[in-house]
């Protein structure tokens, strides 16, 4: 059985935004934006308002119903609360759901209400979740940012990735994964040089260096750990204050790491010219030992000589 299509129009704006959608034999629908942000549709007599925080979706308004929206750290919507009802969204890996109207699906995005297709960056491209790859090539592939595969979404990951402008994967969201990675490699590098170090200070008698470097790496764990929580907490929430209030902490607690870092080699070869002059004190010492050794046998042996004169005389 051939699935019923309806024919549409859809026309842009200057900013090459989607502006109006007129399917065959219906009223047209008007898309206004606040910024890059959808913010209030018109079609006919029915007005509905998208209200945001950031890219945050909140609540959707019209005159017949006011939807307060639960969405996760992508923005994908998973519960709405209407009347005091509550109801649940799922989707597939690639966004696929149930058909619902009027209400933002994946990652935030509207999907188009005849299609199902989601129309990214406000209805430059168009994503189909069902076989989930864009409909149409990506003017960035293959030698651009957009990849090598021209239709492909979010590189293939799009539960930890997401594709708000159809170009490319969100560069924030990625490079909030990139800073924890860094953050967990410095807390690994901060504990494999602190361990030695520790382990040689409990023995006793290691130099200062020694113990500056100790102090440093676990400086360098402890900044680490707290930068990498940080990432955590803005990769999950990115307006979270708590995030750059750690940021700013870890950087505090970077600064004396880094100037102990660049004081302690010097504290070290100020430590070896002390042994070394140590150890030539020793060899002059030596060696006027020797000096002093060879004019003793030199005057014994003058001494021997004078005896030995001193008899051929007597006699």
């Amino acid at each position: 059985m051939r699935q019923q299509t309806t024919p549409c129009r859809y026309r842009y704006d200057a900013l090459d935004r989607l502006a109006a959608r007129t399917p065959v034999g219906g009223s047209i629908a008007r898309s206004f934006y606040q910024s890059d942000t959808l913010a209030s549709e018109i079609q006919g007599a029915e007005h509905l308002r998208f209200l945001h925080h950031d890219r945050q979706l909140l609540a959707t308004q019209s005159a017949l119903a006011t939807l307060l929206i639960g969405s996760d750290q992508q923005h994908s919507v998973l519960h709405t609360v209407s009347a005091g009802l509550p109801a649940a969204i799922a989707y597939t890996p690639y966004g696929h759901r149930q058909a619902l109207n009027q209400l933002p699906g994946f990652n935030g995005e509207r999907p188009d209400p005849l299609t199902g297709h989601y129309l990214l960056d406000n209805g430059y491209r168009a994503y189909n979740p069902a076989l989930m790859r864009f409909n149409s090539p990506d003017s960035m592939s293959p030698f651009g940012k957009g990849g090598m595969n021209a239709y492909a979404y979010c590189a293939g990951d799009p539960v930890n990735r997401s594709d708000p402008t159809g170009h490319e994967v969100d560069v924030g969201q990625v490079l909030s994964f990139v800073w924890i990675g860094l953050g967990l490699f410095g807390a690994f590098v901060g504990v494999k040089t602190a361990v030695p170090a520790i382990k040689a200070i409990a023995k006793g008698g290691e130099p200062l260096s020694t113990k500056l470097i100790a102090a440093s790496a676990v400086g360098q764990l402890a900044a680490s750990s707290v930068f990498t929580v940080s990432r955590v907490i803005n990769a999950v929430d990115p307006d979270a204050p708590a995030a750059n209030i750690l940021l700013a902490t870890a950087i505090g607690m970077l600064t004396p790491v880094l100037a102990i870092r660049i004081v302690s080699p010097r504290i070290r070869r100020w430590e070896g010219t002390g042994t070394n002059i140590k150890l030539v004190t020793q060899r002059r010492s030596s060696s006027e030992v020797a000096t002093a050794a060879r004019d003793i046998r030199r005057t014994s042996v003058g001494g021997d000589q004078l005896n030995n004169a001193g008899a051929a005389i007597l006699y």
